[in-house]
């Protein structure tokens, strides 16, 4: 074959080959192109996050609180599930489950919305995890996957200061949190959430037209912070003992059969509230309230079965967002104004100079609208008292005195409202601003409040009020000189403002948390903060102090009795007992309060103990307290039972 039809075979062979080339590229490029970008379309990357452990949560010492376990978790991923498998993975799931199937579509529709992840079962038994992955092909879109569950190990111990954690509301998803995040909704848990949670995990993987899902790589979630509280696990048990005795004991004297509650009785004691606090530095040793709840019922979720089982109000902290009169614990104010003003009682000169603590006082004013005979809680007249003997018998004509003083001499003028800028600067009537979330800030009560509730909030004041130029009278100024009228506090805001009175004047902000250490080994000190300087004469502090040891240890004292068998360093214990009024009459109920303090000559305890409607001061809280002092200074073998002390204001 010659060269010239070799060359032409040649070319037209090339001339094949390209033409070729040429016809699939076209219809690669033009054929193809609608096919090939719906491929392109079906096989995306897509990303996924898995759950942080939250971070621990440990006392003072060191012992768990909150902690995290494994789990496996049935997750389903909305980007894997098409329109035809839906409704019956819905079918499936709510049977496999145990859910109402419109639950599970609600969370199969959400995700798909979305296009991420949420969990259908918190936590699988060993037979589901392994039934579901054998049974992969009925359950698309659907895995088995490691997620950890918090645990508290301590149960009930400290749940108001733990608090607990759940799903977002549509707030928290409005804000950037996903519908699988597990965020602190009370408690610590709510405070120092952003510490606590760490840092989610990254799954990247690709999903092709048959909604597989091939992973591609993996970032592992970080745990959270850890929290060092200021709380003690013991004296916390210790605590919840008491109080759960101390209102077992006021049932069993009002009507052991009682229970109490929006349809119960009315008159049945509610619940007990203690707190401990170091007056050395604001810590909180122990914040305990009775009846409470375990937060563990929480953690893979909680039916509204179970909620509606447990006591009213049960997940409030009554500690910060309980608001008492504080009934004749509030004289310690009056107390420090008398010796700090110099106002005594119309007929005294003097804090030592006695005058007869009679069973009714005679306070003519001429508002027209106080009324003008106040009587004692002891029906016949008691003595002749200073104040030191006056605040150990807790005489409320004394005080009122010393309130009604304070109107003849101070009425209109910027000194009329010396008392409540007493209990101001010990804390009362604004947060303490603790680390816990939803605290409530108490009322101290006084002519410009009186006056900005009749425009502002009228529905608090009578009609006959109304009317008036002014609505304050005076008699609202005795009311609030023995803890009663409109005065609220808080437990805590009791203690802490005792802490300031007897550790001479510093008024600390309180915390719950003493450290936090971050994953990294870094740790940051809660830093010591002091809300208030109140400047005290040394001789004001010395004498409350006296007093306050004479409560319990002088055989007069309101909770001599309560204390009785107290034991070793009794002498070191001081106190004051109170009882306010919450529903009048002869067959009134009242609530029953104790602050204690120890030791006394160098106060490191202040101990607040409140049974709402438990009776009186001296009768219930006092012996109540008494067990958590016993334990503070004598240690545990050396608590004895509770016994109803003396029924004394």
């Amino acid at each position: 074959m010659s060269t010239g039809w070799r060359l032409s075979i040649l070319g037209l062979v090339f001339i094949l080959m390209f033409s070729a080339l040429t016809l699939r590229l076209w219809q690669v490029q033009v054929t193809e192109a609608q096919v090939n970008e719906l491929r392109a379309e079906q096989n995306q990357i897509a990303l996924a996050t898995t759950p942080a452990p939250r971070g621990e949560i440990r006392d003072r010492k060191g012992r768990l609180l909150a902690g995290t376990r494994p789990a496996l978790a049935a997750i389903v991923d909305g980007q894997i599930i098409s329109d035809e498998v839906a409704p019956d993975l819905v079918a499936r799931l709510a049977a496999f489950a145990g859910l109402e199937a419109d639950v599970v579509e609600r969370l199969v529709a959400d995700a798909r919305a979305r296009g991420d992840r949420v969990t259908v079962v918190g936590e699988l038994t060993d037979e589901q995890a392994v039934f579901l992955k054998e049974h992969d092909e009925d359950f698309p879109g659907v895995t088995v996957e490691p997620q950890p569950i918090r645990l508290y190990p301590e149960g009930e111990l400290a749940a108001a200061v733990l608090g607990f954690i759940g799903k977002p509301d549509q707030t928290d998803i409005d804000e950037g949190a996903r519908p699988r995040d597990l965020l602190g909704k009370a408690g610590v848990e709510k405070y120092y959430d952003d510490q606590l949670r760490g840092t989610p995990g990254l799954i990247k993987y690709q999903v092709d037209a048959e909604r597989n899902g091939n992973v591609l790589g993996e970032r592992k979630p970080e745990s959270g912070s850890t929290l060092i509280l200021t709380i003690d696990v013991d004296l916390s048990a210790q605590v919840q003992k008491s109080l759960a005795e101390g209102l077992r004991l006021a049932r069993e004297l009002y009507d052991p059969t009682c229970e109490p509650g929006e349809d119960g009785d009315p008159r049945c004691p509610v619940r007990a509230i203690g707190v401990v606090l170091d007056a050395t530095d604001g810590s909180v040793l122990a914040m305990e309230t009775v009846p409470t709840y375990d937060p563990n019922i929480f953690s893979t979720g909680v039916t509204q079965s179970e909620l509606d089982a447990l006591p009213e109000g049960v997940f409030n902290n009554f500690a910060i967002q309980g608001q008492f009169a504080p009934a004749s614990t509030f004289k310690a104010v009056t107390y420090f104004t008398s010796y700090e003003e110099a106002v005594y009682p119309r007929a005294a000169v003097s804090p030592d100079h006695q005058i007869l603590c009679v069973s009714r006082l005679e306070a003519p004013f001429t508002d027209g609208a106080s009324r003008l005979v106040w009587r004692n809680w002891k029906s016949i007249d008691d003595g002749f008292q200073n104040i030191h003997q006056a605040f150990l018998r807790s005489c409320n004509t004394y005080f009122w005195d010393i309130a009604f003083n304070i109107w003849i001499q101070f009425k209109d003028t910027d000194r009329e409202s010396i008392l409540q800028d007493w209990a101001r600067e010990f804390g009362f009537g604004a947060i303490s601003q603790i680390d816990l979330p939803f605290e409530r800030d108490g009322i101290v009560p006084d002519r410009a409040l009186f006056e900005e509730w009749k425009v502002t909030e009228p529905y608090r004041l009578s009609e006959d009020r109304l009317e008036l130029a002014s609505p304050w009278f005076g008699g609202d100024l005795l009311q609030a000189a023995t803890g009663q009228g409109s005065v609220l506090v808080t437990p805590l805001q009791l203690a802490n403002g005792f802490a300031a009175m007897v550790n001479g004047g510093t008024l600390w902000q309180p915390r719950v948390v003493a450290q936090i250490i971050e994953p990294d080994g870094d740790v940051i000190d809660n830093s010591l903060e002091v809300l208030n300087a109140v400047e005290l004469d040394a001789t004001t502090v010395v004498s409350f102090r006296q007093d306050l040891q004479s409560v319990v240890n002088n055989r007069r004292g309101t909770a001599w009795r309560a204390f009785a068998d107290f034991g070793a360093n009794k002498a070191l214990v001081g106190g004051k007992t109170g009882t306010a009024e919450v529903i009048k009459g002869p067959d009134g109920v009242n609530t029953a309060l104790f602050v204690g303090v120890a030791p006394i000559r160098d106060p490191k305890y202040v101990v607040v103990v409140i049974i709402e409607r438990g009776g009186s001061g001296g009768l219930i809280a006092a012996p109540t307290a008494k067990q958590i002092l016993q334990y503070l200074l004598n240690g545990e073998d050396a608590v004895t039972p509770i016994a109803k002390g003396e029924d004394a204001d």
